[in-house]
């Protein structure tokens, strides 16, 4: 996935929603990579709280990242260390919160 490209629609949350406008890596340590998403806002303290903390159901893949923790938002960007293997599960996740997110903090 490029810069620009969208993982969720925008619509979760009503015209206020926050989206991502993209997506890259920024480095590698090991299998695994820092990846960043690029929200289209930057979030208040109760929708990064709610992102952070959501639950989305379990994780496949090793078990530092079945067990492992979350993304973190910092300002406009959703930072995350994934296994180079579990890139699609770690976008699903981060739209999965972000829909959450977008619906419990909707204005």
């Amino acid at each position: 996935m490029e810069r620009g490209d969208d993982i969720t629609d925008g619509t979760a949350g009503g015209s206020g929603a926050i989206t991502v406008t993209g997506r890259s890596t920024a480095k590698e340590i090991g299998d695994r990579v820092e990846v960043e998403w690029t929200l289209s806002a930057v979030p208040g303290l109760e929708w990064t709280e709610v992102f952070q903390f959501t639950e989305v159901g379990r994780r496949d893949g090793p078990v530092d990242w079945r067990e492992g923790g979350g993304p973190d938002v910092v300002r406009d960007t959703v930072r995350w260390f994934v296994p180079s293997a579990e890139l699609d599960d770690a976008d699903a996740e981060v739209s999965r919160r972000l829909e959450v997110a977008n619906q419990r903090c909707a204005p």
